[in-house]
Order: structure tokens, then C-alpha cells, then sequence
């Protein structure tokens, strides 16, 4: 196929999922007239419409939805023989793109990635810091610390670290509004709850614990643990907080309820299966494990 014929197919790809020229192009960091160009010249080689054009934007045609699995298994079997041979190559120079999580990526990663580096200067580290799932999949990323145990059975898992965490507030906070009981103290008196928007973590733990949490009752509601973090600091109301990061912040105090002990955090380090006998990929696993592994101290924040 010729680069010309599969480009075509990757933006037209691009434009089904995305609904217009416009954010495709904005996806695929081109020019909109450059994404036209390629989806007309598609058309004309293929005979047919692919879309229709409407002042409400673009829909596949009957034949273009025909078409669209078909563009989806070739995008997959060039990814796939791209991501293969990359797990073949012998050097142990390169890139290698991790994602995890802000908390992670803020609080433990920098101290880590700075010790691998010295071992390993000739990796370069791509970090993606991404409170949403990633999907290794879609190669998005090649290495994930991820908060929840993935199922597919096409990936490499193993569990990578324990954290614990607790309810936190500043002490100022503390001694307006009182210091709470019971976390159904907390939700039913005048207190201010800071939790998670799209992501369900602090949600299913309390609902294990019988009680029946849903997202209305945080007064902020974010997926960014930074962002929660700084929100107690700044005296607006109670959050869930990791004990490390905590203990840095003084006048954050614990909250010990009676009605509910909160599981430790648990991550999980993650690689597609096509990738894990790459050297840099292998050499960065082994030490990120071996790092968390060695000793608590080094799970200690940064200054």
C-alpha cells in the first residue's frame, strides 16, 4: 500500500471518530484543508461518498460504515507490526512513554525517573500524566501505573506498590465546623466534602462499607488528586489523601471515623504484551519495581 493510500485511510479513520474536518485535524495536528484533501481523495479512489455533508457536520454513509471496521483492523495490523519491531530492537537507547496518574506523577515519579536516568541516560522518559483510563491498546502509552487491576489478557500486570491513605482536613478547618464522627457525620452535618468527578475509587470503597455515596454529595469534585490536595490545604473541606503526602503538610490533620477504615491504595505496573521483551521497556520496569520494592524511604516526596 502506498504511504499516500494508508494516510488516507488513518485520517479518514480520524474523521469518523471525531464527527468533523476540524477536530480531526486538530487530533492529527494537521491543517483542515490538508485532512479535506485526503478524505476527497480517498472518495474518488474508492468511487464513492464516504461521508455525508450536512450543516450539522459529517456522517458516515451506509458505505462508509461498511468500510469503517475494515480501516479499523488495517490501522490495527500497521500499529501492531510498528509496536513489534520496536520490542525486537536490542538498544537499550530511546524513548520510553509512561503514564500515571498526577499523584503519582507529582509526588513519586520525579524522584524515581531522575535515579533511573543516571543509571540509564541514554533512555528518555515521555511522561503522559492522566487521570483517565489509558489504553496501552491504542498505544497511548508503553508502560502504565495504573490505580485499578486491568483484566484484558493481553496485557502484563503485576502489582506494584501499597500506599495507605485517610481522611484529611486542616486543622483551622477543623475547628470551625467541628471534627466529624462518622463519615455519615460527615455527609449529613455541614461539613464540605472534596472528592472525585468522573472516577468511582472513593465512591465503591464507601458503598462496600454500606454507605450510599454518589458524586452529589462532594461539595468539589475533582479527578485530580493535586487539585484536592491543595483544596484541604486551602481550608475548604475534608478529602481522602495518601498518609505520605500528608505527613508533609502539618496542618493537615487525620480524621479517624468510626464507621469506615479506607483500604490502602493499591498500583498496578502495566505493559501491552507485544512490548515487554523490549530492553528499555524491561529495564524500566524492572527499576521502577525494585525501587518501590527496596525500601519505604525512597517512597518519601521530593522537596
Amino acid at each position: 500500500m502506498h504511504s499516500m493510500e494508508w494516510d488516507s485511510i488513518r485520517i479518514f479513520l480520524a474523521v469518523a471518530e471525531e464527527g468533523s474536518m476540524s477536530a480531526a485535524a486538530l487530533k492529527l495536528g494537521m491543517s483542515q484543508p490538508t485532512v479535506s484533501r485526503h478524505v476527497l481523495a480517498l472518495e474518488e479512489k474508492v468511487g464513492f461518498n464516504l461521508f455525508d455533508r450536512s450543516t450539522q457536520g459529517l456522517g458516515l454513509t451506509a458505505a462508509g460504515k461498511e468500510l469503517l471496521g475494515t480501516a479499523k483492523e488495517a490501522e490495527k495490523g500497521v500499529d501492531g507490526f510498528i509496536y513489534k519491531a520496536s520490542a525486537h530492537s536490542g538498544k537499550h537507547a530511546g524513548h520510553v512513554r509512561l503514564a500515571a496518574s498526577d499523584a503519582i506523577s507529582y509526588y513519586w515519579l520525579p524522584s524515581l525517573l531522575k535515579a533511573f536516568q543516571r543509571q540509564f541516560p541514554a533512555i528518555e522518559i515521555e511522561i503522559l500524566v492522566a487521570n483517565k483510563e489509558v489504553n496501552l491498546n491504542k498505544r497511548e502509552a508503553d508502560l502504565l501505573i495504573s490505580k485499578v487491576r486491568p483484566e484484558q489478557s493481553d496485557l502484563v500486570v503485576s502489582l506494584l506498590h501499597s500506599e495507605p491513605i485517610g481522611f484529611y482536613a486542616h486543622r483551622d478547618y477543623l475547628k470551625e465546623f467541628g471534627y466529624p464522627t462518622s463519615v455519615v457525620e460527615m455527609h449529613n452535618d455541614h461539613h464540605q466534602v472534596i472528592g472525585y468527578d468522573q472516577q468511582q475509587v472513593y465512591i465503591d470503597t464507601a458503598r462496600q462499607f454500606g454507605d450510599r455515596l454518589n458524586r452529589s454529595q462532594f461539595n468539589f469534585r475533582t479527578d485530580s488528586f493535586k487539585m484536592q490536595l491543595e483544596l484541604a490545604r486551602a481550608k475548604a473541606g475534608i478529602a481522602v489523601v495518601f498518609h505520605s503526602v500528608a505527613e508533609r503538610y502539618p496542618e493537615l490533620q487525620p480524621i479517624h471515623f468510626t464507621d469506615i477504615e479506607l483500604p490502602d491504595a493499591q498500583w498496578w505496573l502495566v505493559c501491552h504484551h507485544d512490548v515487554h521483551i523490549n530492553p528499555r521497556i524491561r529495564h524500566l520496569m524492572a527499576f521502577i519495581s525494585e525501587w518501590f520494592r527496596s525500601s519505604q524511604d525512597k517512597v518519601l516526596l521530593i522537596s
